[in-house]
Formats: structure tokens, sequence, C-alpha cells
């Protein structure tokens, strides 16, 4: 029955996206930024795009189980990778379109959001958020850092470690006050403070992790087997411009 109700749903799915432009599956991190250049390409040559977020790990579940991409820019190079090893993306079609930054959000003036400084002691401190590790890149990096100044195995042994299904819930852990201190990626918090309508949901202490702490955030992006379109070539050449790098930097990514 769970195979013949997939089956329906693939249908359903190749249908509301055939001949419909572009459908890409984004990590939530490089969500915003991508509409931001789909919007522009969209005004520039009338082929319309799709984007579905989710976390890196769900999406790649997703396309594994034959979801209907087109792209697919995932938050590391792993499953890129995977992909590529299983046959299941256009020959060569895998590249490297940014790399990811972390950083260290507290909203509670009375936790510091230097790591090398925060006491696991203090009232305040009810919970610290990352992403899941076991399905968003950004979530590895987190514990390697909290890792590096000696904290994860006693936040994980006092349940302090609110685990966020993607960069995205993490934020608003954080945000909402649910968390009072985080590590999420910088690009995300550069999004929300450019769209934020108030500026009290931005209040707080930022500080940028150094690279060296966590394992790099390569972010690789691949065209799905049979995919390669004209439609995709065209937006490929828009997306490798000097202008969309430039846009992607200043949205918190180091790019290639």
């Amino acid at each position: 029955m769970k195979k013949l109700v997939f089956l329906f749903f693939f249908l359903i799915s190749s249908v509301v996206y055939a001949d419909n432009g572009i459908h890409i599956a984004v990590a939530t991190n490089f969500f915003a930024t991508l509409k931001v250049l789909a919007k522009d390409f969209t005004q520039q040559t009338g082929i319309k795009i799709s984007i579905s977020n989710g976390s890196t790990g769900m999406l790649y579940a997703q396309i594994k189980r034959g979801a209907p991409f087109d792209m697919f820019f995932a938050g590391d190079s792993e499953r890129p990778e995977l992909l590529e090893q299983q046959g299941l993306i256009e020959k060569n079609s895998r590249f490297t379109y940014a790399i990811g930054k972390l950083v260290v959000w507290s909203t509670n003036k009375q936790l510091s959001a230097d790591l090398s400084k925060l006491d696991l002691k203090n009232k305040n401190l009810l919970f610290v958020a990352i992403a899941n590790p076991k399905t968003a890149p950004y979530g590895v990096a987190a514990v390697a850092v909290l890792k590096h100044y000696g904290l994860y195995q006693q936040l994980q042994h006092d349940n302090k470690i609110a685990y966020g299904e993607n960069i995205g819930a993490t934020f608003h852990y954080i945000a909402s006050g649910n968390a009072q201190i985080g590590l999420i990626a910088k690009s995300y918090l550069f999004n929300a403070s450019s769209t934020a309508k108030s500026d009290k949901i931005m209040q707080g202490e930022v500080v940028e992790v150094a690279k060296n702490l966590y394992p790099p955030l390569t972010q690789q992006a691949v065209i799905l087997k049979g995919k390669n379109s004209a439609e995709i070539k065209q937006f490929l050449q828009f997306f490798h411009s000097k202008k969309i790098k430039n846009i992607i930097n200043s949205h918190g990514y180091g790019v290639g």
C-alpha cells in the first residue's frame, strides 16, 4: 500500500512540475539567497523556478525516492558525491557554489556568544540550539565546535541541547527565546536581519566561529539524472556569473 501511495504522489508531482520551468531542492541555509537569485533570473528570462527547501539529509532521501527535482543545492558535498556515485546525477554536473560560515548567536545579555566564556552553570542557560547533525551539515559543524570548547558532553548530559530539524528551525529556537544561545549559519542570520520587520528579533550578540574549528562547509549543487534541459543550462550560465558570486558572498558565504 505504501508503494502505491508513493507512486500516486510521484505521478501527481510529475504532472504539477512538468513543463513548468525549473524545480530546485535547496538546503534551508541557502533558501533565502536562492529566492533572490531565482527572482532575478525569472525577470531576465521569463523562466519560472520552483524551490523546495529542507535539511540536506531530508532532501537527499527524497531524491533517492524519486522526488521530481531538476537540481539539488545541498548544504554539504557528501550528499552530492553520494548521488554521483549512485548514478543519480548528470555526468560532471557537480560543482561547489558556496562555502558556509558558522556563527554563535546569543539573545540573552547574561550569556556571552564567545563560547570560551560560556558558563554552563549560568541559571540563564536553559538550551543551546544547533541543527540536527544527523540531517544537517551545520549541525555536524556545531557539534565539532562545542566539542572543541569542551561543552558538548556536559550539555548532552544536562539535556540542554535543542536540535532543530534544519538551520531555519534552529534559528527560530533562538529568536523565540526557547534557546538562549545557538550555532547557526551566518547567511541565515544575515537574511533574517535584512528581511526582519522589527529590530527586536535581531537583538543579542553574534560571534563568527573560526573556520578551523569545524569541518569545511563546502556546499555543492548537482543536476539530477535526465534533467539537463535548455532551461537548466541557461540558469547555470546565469548562476556562474561574477555578479551572482558577489551576491552570494554578500549574503554571508565564501565563494570558490
